[in-house]
C-alpha cells in the first residue's frame, strides 16, 4: 500500500524540519497504517510458544522426578536380586557343606568322586593372603594349602599347584612342607600317608619318594620365567648354538613347563568371581577354570563342585 499525498507531504515537512514538527507517537501513527499485518499462523505460534515457555519449568521438573524414580526403582530391583542370589547361594552352600562334609576322612572324599568319569591329573588353586599378611594371615594361608592338598590326595589327584600372588609361601618352604605333611599324616595315618614333594621356582626343592607333588607359584614366576627364557634363547642364537627358526611355540612351551610347571587341567578360584590375580597366562591356555558366585572362603563344597563340573565338561581343542 503506497503513501497518500497528504501523508507524504506531512512526512517530508517533518524531515525538513529535522523531525521537530512531529513527535515520536505521531510518526508511529503516520506509518502504522502502512505496515503489513501479522499472519494468523504466526500469531498462533507465538501464543503456543508463550504457553510452552510458561509451562517449561514444570515439565522439566516432572521429567527430572520421573528419571529419578526410574533410577531408584532399577537400583532397588537389582539390589533385591543380588540379596536373594547371595542368600540362595549361602543356604545351598551350607546345605552341601553339611550333606557332603568330609569329616577329615579320605574315604568320604573318595566316595564323593567315585562316580565321576574323569578327574584332573593336575589341579591348580588360587589362594589369597588376607589382611596384607598381618596377624595370623600366613598361618591361615598355610592351613588352606594343607587342606586343599589333603582333598586332592584323597581324591586321587597326583599334582596340585597353589598360586599365591605375593609368593610369601616360598620363603617358608620347610614350614609349609611340614604343615602339609602333618595334615596328610592326620588324615591317612602314618603308614598310609602319601609322600609329599614340594617344588617352587627359585627355591630349594623338598623332595620325597614319588607320591604327591605340590608346586608353589606366584605372580613373579610368569614374568621372570619369560624374561629368563628370552635371554637364554637370545644368547644361544648369538653364539650360533641354535638358529632363530628353531625357536617354535612348542620349544617355548616345553621350556616354560620345565622352568615353572606344566599346564593344569583344572583351575579353581575360591573368590566370588573369576579373579586370576596375575596368574601366568601361558599356563592356562587350555585349562578349565571354575569359580562359585558369591562364595566366601576356601570350602570343600566348591572343590567338589569344580570336580563335577570338570567331569562333565566337553573339550573341543580343534586343530
Amino acid at each position: 500500500m503506497s503513501f497518500t499525498a497528504k501523508d507524504t507531504q506531512l512526512y517530508r515537512q517533518d524531515e525538513r524540519s529535522g523531525h521537530r514538527k512531529l513527535d515520536v507517537v505521531q510518526r508511529e501513527e503516520l506509518v502504522k497504517n502502512y505496515l503489513p499485518q501479522t499472519p494468523l499462523r504466526l500469531r498462533g505460534n507465538s501464543r503456543i510458544r508463550k504457553q510452552d515457555s510458561s509451562r517449561f519449568g514444570i515439565r522439566k521438573f516432572l521429567k527430572a522426578q520421573l528419571y529419578a524414580l526410574l533410577y531408584l526403582l532399577t537400583h532397588a530391583i537389582f539390589s533385591l536380586y543380588i540379596r536373594i542370589r547371595i542368600a540362595y547361594h549361602a543356604v545351598s552352600s551350607r546345605f552341601v557343606t553339611i550333606l557332603k562334609h568330609h569329616y577329615n576322612s579320605p574315604e568320604y572324599i573318595a566316595r564323593d568322586v567315585a562316580t565321576l568319569r574323569r578327574l584332573p591329573k593336575h589341579l591348580s588353586v588360587i589362594l589369597t593372603l588376607e589382611n596384607g599378611g598381618r596377624g595370623d594371615a600366613l598361618g591361615k594361608l598355610v592351613n588352606e594349602v594343607a587342606e586343599v592338598t589333603a582333598w586332592c590326595a584323597a581324591a586321587g589327584i597326583p599334582t596340585i599347584s597353589v598360586y599365591e600372588k605375593t609368593g610369601i609361601l616360598k620363603r617358608y618352604m620347610p614350614q609349609t612342607h611340614g604343615n602339609v605333611a602333618n595334615r596328610l599324616t592326620a588324615w591317612f595315618g602314618k603308614d598310609q600317608a602319601p609322600q609329599l614333594s614340594l617344588f617352587a621356582r627359585g627355591a630349594p626343592t623338598i623332595e620325597s619318594r614319588p607320591g604327591l607333588s605340590l608346586v608353589l607359584i606366584s605372580e613373579e614366576d610368569g614374568r621372570e620365567a619369560m624374561v629368563d627364557l628370552t635371554r637364554v634363547l637370545t644368547e644361544m642364537v648369538q653364539k650360533n648354538k641354535i638358529s632363530a627358526s628353531d625357536i617354535t611355540m612348542d620349544v617355548i612351551d616345553n621350556e616354560l613347563s620345565e622352568a615353572v610347571m606344566k599346564e593344569p587341567d583344572l583351575l579353581i578360584s575360591f573368590e566370588p568371581y573369576v579373579d586370576l590375580q596375575g596368574y601366568p597366562p601361558w599356563a592356562i591356555r587350555l585349562t578349565e577354570i571354575f569359580c562359585a558366585p558369591d562364595n566366601q572362603g576356601v570350602g570343600y563344597q566348591v572343590f567338589l563342585r569344580a570336580l563335577r563340573k570338570y567331569a562333565g565338561a566337553t573339550f573341543k581343542l580343534g586343530k
